[in-house]
């Protein structure tokens, strides 16, 4: 520790006393001062609201008491209100304490107590005011009775209790208070006391310090001249201060003075062993001079070296072309036991060694790494060493040395320095062989020359004939270029007709959505009313007949929407929108949806989730409802006893797949060579089986391109007469990226415009339908009765089947039969509960009169359901853009639409 600092600490201790002293006395004044603010401000604040309290509850008995004996409605009122604003003001008082923020626990708990009790009170006073709006003032006036005086009694203590306990807490804080004042008192005087010891302390010891620091430097210094000067004596340095800065500084200064000393004897000796290197470094270099061949350089150098260093063992490589080293000469051997012929750059010590570009020294070499034989005997060295052979700094060779005894440093010196020179001697060795065999190349190609001039007039005459064949085929050419262009032409009015045809199949298709939905309207909901025989005056067999109607209706229903769902796939335009799908909602959907149909055929059904399935897959959930959807009913459909069931499994993580969903049934099975025909377009197995379980034929490859479209595949796996089991792997779906052709992209375009969103208006339906069932499961026939519906719609097919089923819910229907007609009739029946809306009618259209409909603020909260048969990608948007309250498409089920109509109603 320095001088200064010690000082510094001295007068620092002083100081610091003093500021603890100040920060003492301020903390303790402002102890006190914060101590009895808040006995002054919270601790008073308590009671005082304690009593607020008290006497709000007070109000409150009071004034209900005078409530019971009012006679008109507004004194009424008026003592209601002073209730309300008193219980209100109990909340706020309660609001406040909790807000205090020095409460302890055993307050919290006593204001939380005081809540539930004026909870219960509150809950009396609200019975009282509600038996008094109900006029029953005689049970409200017993209940008073018998409840007020017992709750208001308690709460009153329970509050009581609060503020004596809080007048008791604040005579502790003023105990608390004046303990604490004569205990700082007694603080700062031992604080004071216990300063004035430390500076005494601190003071007495840097003088001690000091003086003998002084001391022990003075003695060392005064022996300096006895002592010889490479054993210079050293100062102990006992301190980090300004006397032992002087001290390192002198044990430096004799540190340098012996340094001095011995390197003064070893530059005298490196000067001689230099001078001996540079000697036999001249001595042998002398040797090369006038050396042209490799092999005898190898030779020269290897004998002189070897010789120099008593090497045992030698050999030298020279790099050739690309990457291999090449011996040229080796010492003190046969040429076939030491050393390899090429060596590859990194192979082995020396390989490793010219890609390095280092030395490396061995000693110890391990019995039987190399020997060396002579006359009389053998033996094996134990020192080796590699040297690269370095000029322009790249590696042109490596010498290699073993001999008996380690190499010493002058050796490895001398042996660096001619590695290093020999290199110029490689290169300019090769540079005059490179000149040899270019002059001889240069004679050789003087002769090629004249022989290439005769060739070359030969080829001019060759180049000529050529020149007038190109002219030739360059007009051929542009020839074929002028047909290349009618071509183009003829490929862009193709290209036309192909767009042209994909638009008729769009309108086509958007046609025969609508043509065929209109009459099945009409079809299905009659013939679903005279399957119900609501009235009983059918016969069975005509009961069975009008459900064999209404079947028939629902698979043409199916076969439209598969259709369209086919064409839509085929478009390459379908939508996905992946997300994060749970297997246990995809399992709580499945057994929604077929539990109901195993029961009625009386098979099992079974769903099983396997160990180790993931519990997530990013994928499309609707798209993967209606592959499972597709399975899952063909496995019912060929089914007639035995069992369905669908496995959740984890997939093969080497194909990619995360999730197996498989399918198996006990049913009919397919025959082995018909299992992939199954999945063509509108395939059926046999004329036998279309009769007995019907069918499009559509199911199966909706489901395979879906699956594609997800980045999977099914596998079926069956035995014809034991059942079958179709097997759906999917990974976490990924953007796959978009065709490029320019032709398919305009095509898929255009049908994507007119294609129909069957798969999501069906999806939306179910759920909607289960939606509103439970929404209006609480209306019964009853609430329909006598309601009056406006069906507008220009086809009486509809209006007729709409009429008959919406009068036997006892309803009064008038239609109309476009929108104008519409308008007439709702402002001549103002009775008119709800309105049906078809789209497709003359004169004014649906979305017209919805408009114009909305425009009267009269009919702004009509109920207007648009029914059409159209399913148009953005339909539903359009119509409530227009003014409709719901939407549902055609064929109309009827109890969906009862079911809306039922929501609506009540709302």
């Amino acid at each position: 520790m320095k001088l200064i600092t010690k000082l510094i600490i001295g007068l620092g201790s002083i100081l610091g006393i003093i500021i603890i002293l100040s920060t003492t006395v301020f903390y303790t004044l402002t102890e006190q001062n914060t101590s009895m603010r808040e006995i002054v401000t919270e601790d008073h604040q308590k009671i005082v609201l304690a009593q607020k309290l008290n006497y709000e509850t007070n109000t409150i008995a009071r004034e209900m008491r005078e409530l019971l004996l009012m006679d008109s409605n507004a004194e009424v009122t008026e003592k209601i209100t002073i209730i309300n604003e008193a219980l209100d003001n109990q909340v706020t008082i309660l609001d406040s304490l909790q807000q205090i923020s020095s409460l302890n626990e055993e307050e919290r708990s006593s204001i939380t107590s005081i809540y539930q009790t004026r909870n219960d009170y509150n809950d009396m006073v609200q019975t009282v005011l509600s038996l008094v709006s109900t006029d029953d003032y005689i049970v409200a006036t017993n209940y008073l009775i018998n409840e007020n005086e017992q709750l208001r009694r308690g709460m009153i203590e329970e509050v009581d209790l609060f503020a004596e306990q809080e007048q008791l807490l604040l005579i502790d804080r003023l105990t608390d208070s004046e303990a604490g004042y004569r205990s700082t008192i007694t603080y700062l005087v031992i604080l004071t006391i216990i300063s004035l010891g430390v500076v005494t302390t601190i003071t007495y010891s840097i003088v001690k310090n000091i003086s003998s620091s002084i001391n022990s430097v003075r003695k060392v210094i005064t022996s300096v001249r006895s002592h010889p000067l490479d054993r210079l004596p050293r100062i102990e340095v006992k301190s980090k201060d300004e006397i032992g800065e002087i001290a390192i500084a002198y044990n430096n200064m004799a540190d340098s003075l012996e340094i001095v000393t011995k390197q003064e004897k070893e530059i005298a000796e490196s000067l001689k062993e230099e001078n001996w290197i540079k000697s036999r470094y001249a001595e042998i270099a002398m040797k090369f001079q006038g050396i042209k061949d490799l092999n005898e350089f190898g030779t020269v150098f290897m004998t002189n070296i070897a010789q120099f260093v008593r090497a045992t063992y030698g050999v030298i490589y020279l790099r050739g072309e690309g990457n291999t080293l090449s011996k040229i000469s080796s010492y003190a051997s046969d040429d076939s036991t030491i050393g390899k012929e090429k060596i590859h750059l990194g192979q082995g010590l020396v390989g490793q060694c010219a890609a390095d570009k280092k030395l490396m020294i061995f000693d110890h070499l391990p019995g039987g790494y190399v020997s060396t034989t002579s006359g009389l005997g053998g033996a094996a060295p134990t020192s080796l060493i590699l040297l690269p052979i370095e000029f322009d700094q790249e590696v042109v060779g490596v010498l290699e040395l073993a001999k008996f005894e380690p190499f010493s440093q002058s050796e490895v010196r001398i042996l660096e320095q001619l590695s290093q020179s020999s290199g110029s001697s490689i290169e300019r060795i090769l540079d005059h062989m490179k000149i040899e065999e270019l002059l001889t190349e240069s004679q050789t190609q003087s002769e090629e020359l004249q022989t290439q001039s005769e060739e070359l007039q030969q080829q001019q005459e060759e180049l000529r004939l050529i020149n007038e064949q190109l002219h030739e085929q360059f007009k051929q050419s542009d020839e074929k270029k002028q047909e290349l262009e009618l071509i183009k032409k003829d490929l862009e009015e193709k290209n036309r007709n192909i767009k042209l045809g994909s638009r008729y199949k769009s309108e086509f298709l958007a046609n025969m959505s609508h043509e065929l939905r209109t009459p099945l309207n009409s079809m299905l909901i009659l013939s679903q009313m005279l399957a119900e025989n609501a009235n009983g005056n059918l016969t069975n067999k005509q009961v069975d007949h009008a459900s064999t109607i209404y079947s028939s209706g629902q698979d043409l229903l199916d076969l439209i929407n598969d259709i369209l769902d086919l064409s839509k796939i085929e478009s390459g335009k379908i939508d996905v929108f992946p997300e994060e799908v749970l297997i246990s909602d995809i399992k709580a959907f499945v057994q929604r949806q077929f539990a109901p149909i195993s029961t009625q055929k009386g098979i099992d059904f079974n769903i099983v989730i396997e160990p180790n399935t993931p519990a997530i897959l990013f994928t499309d959930d609707q798209r993967l409802k209606q592959i499972l959807k597709n399975l899952l009913s063909n496995a019912f459909k060929f089914t007639s006893d035995g069992k369905v069931e669908l496995h959740f499994k984890k997939g093969k993580e080497a194909d990619g797949v995360k999730v197996a969903f498989s399918v198996c049934d006990t049913g009919i099975g397919i025959d082995p060579s018909k299992q992939q025909s199954i999945f063509e377009a509108f395939y059926q197995e046999d004329g036998t089986i279309t009769r007995k379980y019907g069918g499009t034929g559509l199911g199966l490859s909706i489901s395979r391109e879906l699956s594609e479209l997800l980045g999977g595949y099914i596998e079926v796996e069956s035995t014809e007469g034991e059942g079958s089991m179709f097997t759906l792997y999917l990974p976490d779906y990924h953007q796959q990226p978009e065709l490029n052709e320019s032709i398919i992209d305009e095509v898929a375009g255009t049908i994507e415009e007119e294609t129909f969103i069957i798969d999501e208006a069906i999806e939306e339906s179910d759920d909607k339908l289960t939606v509103e069932k439970e929404q209006g499961q609480d209306m019964t026939k009853e609430q329909l009765k006598n309601k009056t519906v406006l069906i507008v719609d220009d086809d009486m097919r509809n209006v007729f089947s709409l009429t008959a089923a919406l009068e036997m819910q006892n309803m009064n229907v008038i239609f109309a039969e476009n929108g104008i007609d519409a308008i007439e009739a709702l402002s001549e029946y103002e009775e008119i509960d709800i309105v049906l809306m078809d789209i497709m009618m003359p004169e004014m259209n649906g979305y017209e009169a919805m408009q114009e409909i909305r425009k009267n603020e009269k009919w702004s909260k009509l109920p207007i359901l648009a029914l059409t048969a159209k399913a148009m990608k953005n339909d539903r948007d359009k119509c409530i853009k227009a003014g409709a309250s719901d939407y549902i498409s055609k064929p109309v089920n009827m109890e969906q639409l009862l079911s809306l109509m039922k929501v609506w109603l009540h709302k």
